[in-house]
């Protein structure tokens, strides 16, 4: 069929379907045509728009060329070292070369069968936004891979919590009072009802057992979402100003939109502890991560050591309540009261590696050594190939001849100091003779000491003493009992006074720097305390043995009360019938002399009550004493013991926070000692700003010109952190800039 005749039977057909009076598909339905309905309509479309001239078949022009293997091979070779060449290029391309013309379709359809589809240029599109010196923390934090232990503890804690019977236990538990919420918030009418705020300091114990896990937000959050959080509460002491305010709602706390990459409100970071709190994935976090920087420091140090010293110290926390909870010497504050008490080991560098929590005073001599034995498990590994020897260093608080009993029985060796009334000539035996001290100006004694254990009636701790005798006049005691043929007078003073600067002082530092001192938050649940009780009854046993033994001296003082008590109501009416001017009392002649005569009597029987009480001094002082400790200890038999579970959650993240800064000091300033407070003001408050390229995020800080000298070490120490190769959470290579 020629083409004019194909163009004149589609053009005539159309004008009988329009001519048509039926419907189109009842006329497609009666009549033949040529061409389909849906063709129909197309070929109406092309008229609309091109006309007859459109009704053209054009693939002689090109259309339905054949692709020779010589093309195919020309296109492959180009499209493979140009993977974002356009099909229109290409098309012209094959023109030019071969004086042919391919549709754009057919060379998209064969790039498509050979995966050689077009790649489009990424745009490079820089974005900024702002920065600061507490990336460089954080950056730390992602080379040391710390937020990957506190999620994956975490992670592993959650799936054992949602394997456990209580989760399908608690399934089908309502929130309480639902209909006082407001969208999920707590309103002011839930926060009054009676059960709510009796319930709000209940023991976590008691809370978990009707507590829906399956509610909880931690469930349904990624991995990702779960590291982002761990990294903001990580960086609590950068955006708090070194724990100055409480909230992150302040404009500190916007930091964390760039720190870990959201910028998250309080209440969101209360949420998320409180279901932590739930989890108790504490003890399991303070497991992992002393095992983490127990690891971590050995192969920074990459050093293996005959002798190696663990320093053990206190960290008392005050606790503000008016409730009754186990009590302990607060230093700081000078007093004894309510109080949790966080006990430290530290390595031979100053490192805070493994902590536990005791409510009240602890007793090192009972709970030390169990913390040493845990922590000695996780130090013992099969790849340990040197015999190495332990030495406990604490300071007077661990002086106690109960304690030294302990730590002597057991496989570790320990050095501490003597308190002033610990130590008399008379106590010294098997003395030496005196030599110099190698690391400082005094002068030093070996000998043995003989200490009575006050817990245990004559009974005589023995053990090896060292006495410095300092050139400035001052005089200090030491015991321990590694032996002489592996430490000599020198080399265990040293060790002891290498406290300080190692451990001591950056610890006080630590305390105060990232708020150590301060509890997070507590539930209380009331138990029977048992010590107090017994007190109490011990007490009143001796109150009833003395009021015994003095029955006939105090009938007769209680006789002489009586008599005391008559003469009181006449010498009250006269003093109330006077008057006082001027300072003096003013009474009439008869009732002056009368109210003297009383006074008299008064004088006289209390008088003999003293006579009689000088007769049985010793049995009296000691009744009047047993009294007043009654009245004190008098309904404490019971006492509030507080949940630990939030602050040792939070002690791990500061804990982790101290050893970071230490390894920024130790890798980028080359071991430099430098306060906590200084690495806050000066590094960490540095402002700056980021521009993300590309995979790569550049950040840029800000000088300070009034610190030159420090600002050319951190430039030098950025340097080095640049050929760390560090990347973030969203996987991309991070690098700074001064």
């Amino acid at each position: 069929m020629l083409e004019e005749d194909r163009i004149i039977d589609i053009l005539e057909t159309i004008k009988k379907i329009q001519e048509s009076k039926q419907p189109i598909k009842k006329y497609f339905e009666t009549n033949f045509v040529l061409f389909s309905r849906a063709q129909y309509y197309n070929y109406c479309r092309i008229l609309r728009k091109y006309g007859e001239e459109g009704l053209k078949d054009h693939r002689k022009d090109g259309n339905n060329t054949k692709l020779t293997q010589r093309i195919k091979d020309y296109i492959l070779s180009t499209v493979s070292e140009n993977r974002s060449i356009v099909s229109s290029q290409l098309k012209n391309k094959i023109l030019d070369q071969f004086d042919v013309n391919i549709s754009e379709e057919s060379l998209n359809n064969f790039r498509s069968s050979v995966s050689l589809t077009r790649i489009p240029v990424s745009k490079e599109t820089t974005q900024y936004q702002k920065s600061g010196g507490g990336e460089i923390f954080t950056s730390l934090a992602f080379d040391a891979h710390i937020i990957d232990i506190f999620t994956n503890t975490i992670i592993e804690r959650m799936n054992e919590v949602r394997q456990s019977q209580l989760f399908e236990q608690n399934k089908t538990n309502e929130e309480c009072h639902s209909h006082l919420r407001f969208h999920g918030k707590f309103t002011k009418d839930y926060n009054q009802q009676q059960d709510v705020r009796e319930n709000r300091f209940r023991s976590i114990d008691n809370k978990i057992q009707e507590k829906n896990f399956s509610s909880m937000d931690i469930f349904g959050r990624s991995k990702e979402s779960i590291s982002r959080y761990n990294l903001a509460l990580l960086c609590m002491p950068l955006v708090t100003s070194n724990g100055k305010t409480s909230r992150v709602n302040r404009v500190k706390g916007n930091d964390l939109e760039f720190l870990c990459g959201y910028n998250y409100k309080d209440a969101s970071l209360d949420r998320y502890l409180r279901e932590l709190k739930y989890l108790k994935v504490s003890e399991q976090l303070i497991i992992e991560i002393a095992k983490f920087w127990i690891n971590f420091w050995k192969k920074e140090s990459g050093e293996e050591a005959y002798f190696v010293c663990y320093y053990i110290d206190g960290n008392t926390k005050p606790l503000w309540s008016s409730n009754s909870c186990y009590k302990g010497k607060v230093t700081m504050l000078g007093r004894v009261m309510n109080c949790l008490e966080n006990v430290f080991i530290h390595d031979g560098k100053g490192h805070p590696l493994y902590f536990q929590t005791f409510q009240g005073h602890v007793d090192l001599g009972k709970h030390a050594l169990e913390m040493q034995t845990k922590l000695i498990q996780l130090l013992d590994t099969s790849s340990t190939h040197v015999q190495v020897n332990r030495i406990l260093i604490m300071d007077g608080g661990g002086n106690g001849v109960k304690t030294l009993r302990a730590l002597s029985e057991s496989d570790e060796y320990f050095i501490t100091i003597l308190d002033d009334n610990q130590t008399n000539d008379r106590k010294f035996k098997h003395i030496r003779e005196e030599t110099r001290y190698e690391y400082g100006n005094a002068s030093l004694v070996d000998c043995q000491i003989e200490l009575l254990d006050s817990s245990e009636k004559n009974y005589i701790f023995e053990c090896r003493a060292v006495i410095n005798k300092w050139d400035n006049g001052r005089k200090s005691v030491l015991v321990t009992d590694v032996p002489r043929e592996l430490l000599n007078e020198s080399e265990i003073t040293k060790k002891y006074f290498d406290r300080w600067p190692m451990q001591e002082k950056t610890f006080r530092e630590a305390k105060s720097g990232v708020n150590i001192h301060r509890i997070v938050g507590y539930g209380k649940k009331i138990e029977s305390y048992d010590k107090m009780k017994e007190n109490h009854k011990k007490i009143c046993q001796t109150i009833t043995q003395l009021k015994s033994r003095l029955k006939e001296p105090l009938k007769e003082i209680e006789t002489i009360d009586e008599q005391l008590a008559s003469i009181f109501t006449l010498e009250k009416s006269l003093r109330e019938k006077s008057e006082i001017i001027e300072g003096k009392r003013v009474l009439g002649d008869m009732d002056s002399i009368q109210l003297q005569h009383y006074e008299t009597q008064i004088s006289k029987c209390l008088n003999k009550q003293k006579m009689i009480e000088n007769e049985h001094k010793g049995h009296f002082d000691r009744l009047k004493m047993c009294l007043k400790e009654e009245k004190r200890i008098r309904g404490k038999d019971k006492v509030y013991r507080i949940d630990t579970e939030l602050d040792q959650i939070m002690t791990c993240f500061k804990m982790s926070f101290v050893n970071l800064c230490s390894l920024f000091l130790t890798k980028c300033f080359y071991g430099e000692k430098m306060e906590l407070l200084t690495l806050f003001e000066s590094i960490f408050q540095l402002d700056g700003s980021t521009s993300i390229l590309n995979g790569k995020k550049t950040i840029e800080l800000v000088t300070n010109p009034k610190e030159p000298t420090l600002m050319g070490k951190l430039n030098n120490s950025l340097s080095i952190l640049n050929t760390m190769n560090i990347c973030d959470l969203d996987e991309r290579l991070i690098e700074f800039k001064m």
